[in-house]
């Protein structure tokens, strides 16, 4: 309906005049009171950030990061953030080509085992989902407790936990890309 009186009605004032139709706006109104509250179809409340994550006071935790060249760096990690929000905030050589969209699979890390037993548990069904599978896929030096940093949720229990990076990534973009956070 509402293409029909859009494309009726010829300009842009007419357009807006039509927004004010009480036809309009009843269909307008019978649709989204048919919308249910994201709990009640699986959707966590979870808070989550839009662009860099949880502010400067957000709390933290301790975790180490085992380079690609064996060296450890120790960082903090705001409590909210994603891993690659981390690294990238901190300087760590996390690549992150798709920017943390998982659509590939250049922060690929490995957790140890209990750790990723841990990650596994906050997820609501216990499982990867399907998209970061895909991504693991793709991975070099996939072991059976890889992640995607752009995945993990960091949380006030990661204190002191370790997550080794491979020792190379494939970046399906341009080889050697690494974008820069923005």
């Amino acid at each position: 309906m509402l293409h029909r009186i859009i494309r009726s009605a010829g300009t842009a004032a007419s357009c807006r005049r039509l927004l004010t139709l009480p036809e309009l706006n009843a269909t307008a109104t019978t649709r989204h009171s048919n919308l249910r509250p994201p709990s009640s179809i699986g959707i966590s409340n979870q808070i989550r950030w839009h662009g860099d994550g949880p502010g400067p006071d957000a709390p933290t935790v301790n975790v180490t990061f085992v380079n690609p060249d064996d060296s450890k760096t120790t960082i903090s990690a705001r409590v909210g953030e994603t891993l690659l929000q981390t690294a990238h905030r901190t300087g760590i050589e996390m690549e992150g080509a798709c920017e943390g969209v998982c659509a590939c699979s250049t922060c690929h890390v490995i957790l140890e085992q209990e750790l990723y037993d841990q990650t596994l548990d906050d997820m609501e069904d216990g499982a990867l989902g399907e998209d970061e599978e895909d991504m693991l896929d793709m991975a070099f030096g996939l072991t059976h407790t890889s992640r995607l940093g752009c995945q993990i949720t960091v949380k006030e229990n990661m204190e002191g936990s370790v997550f080794t990076m491979p020792k190379a990534t494939r970046n399906f973009y341009v080889d050697g890309h690494k974008p820069t956070p923005h």
